[in-house]
């Protein structure tokens, strides 16, 4: 196995390091579970000698493309399972950006938006058509997704990790507001009844300004930052999510040995 991971030199140094902070964080945390990384620049440089026992750390298209140079398409975790849309404390809706913006109903309804392609622009309230600008443009028609929007004071990421949960990091918000954990506990017992789950991914919740605690989204472990977890966790994490996308087994899961959980 090889653990391939897109690397940048340093303006400063001149040293070869992770394109991202995250992808950097990989490289620590494979390092230390010894595996063999090799740093590239360009996925066409290492496309064609990927194998499916390999892992590569880049962003959300070049592993899709490497995904589907295997075969497997549309792998991406769904953002609101149905499982658990019963905690999600409020109403989604697909519809499109050219729709919101055409219509003035739409676009001064007060909706959060959100693209369902990733990347694409960055979630927000739209409360008028000055808050369209930035969201995509007419030439391509995005889909999107259309929430209430909510006051939520402080937001969190639980890092799932073979049906449990590995750390819970805190990433936005007022540190006065936490989480009840018993409606974490009924967010789990309803993630394990998911027959296709990820071995791998993220469930983000929220409180709101009234305490509740909500499902803000899930996110797939090959595609989400790391945002604090222990490095050899991170690399763990995403070797799981990776070996399930591939259908092999996890060099790294080792619960199999009787003296590990993660």
């Amino acid at each position: 196995m090889n653990i391939y991971v897109k690397c940048k030199k340093n303006s400063n140094s001149g040293l070869l390091v992770g394109h991202s902070e995250n992808f950097t964080k990989a490289i620590y945390g494979f390092s230390e579970l010894g595996a063999k990384i090799i740093p590239y620049q360009s996925l066409d440089d290492i496309y064609d000698i990927v194998t499916k026992e390999d892992i590569v750390i880049d962003y959300i298209q070049q592993c899709d493309a490497i995904f589907a140079k295997f075969g497997y398409h549309n792998v991406h975790v769904d953002d609101y399972p149905e499982c658990l849309k019963k905690y999600l404390g409020r109403n989604i809706c697909y519809d499109t950006i050219n729709s919101i913006s055409s219509k003035k109903e739409k676009w001064s309804a007060g909706w959060f938006v959100k693209p369902v392609k990733t990347k694409v622009f960055t979630g927000k309230v739209i409360q008028s058509i000055h808050d369209l600008i930035g969201c995509g443009h007419c030439q391509e028609d995005y889909e999107v997704i259309c929430s209430d929007a909510l006051d939520i004071k402080r937001e969190w990421r639980c890092f799932i990790y073979y049906d449990e949960i590995i750390d819970i990091r805190p990433y936005k918000g007022d540190y006065h507001y936490t989480y009840d954990s018993s409606v974490i506990d009924h967010i789990m017992d309803d993630f394990k009844k998911w027959d296709k789950r990820p071995m791998a991914c993220s469930i983000d919740i929220g409180v709101t300004s009234d305490n509740k605690t909500i499902l803000i989204e899930c996110n797939d472990a090959y595609a989400l930052g790391s945002y604090g977890l222990v490095d050899f966790r991170y690399a763990k994490f995403i070797s799981a999510r990776w070996a399930q996308i591939m259908e092999r087994e996890d060099e790294f899961d080792f619960r199999k040995y009787g003296s590990d959980k993660c």
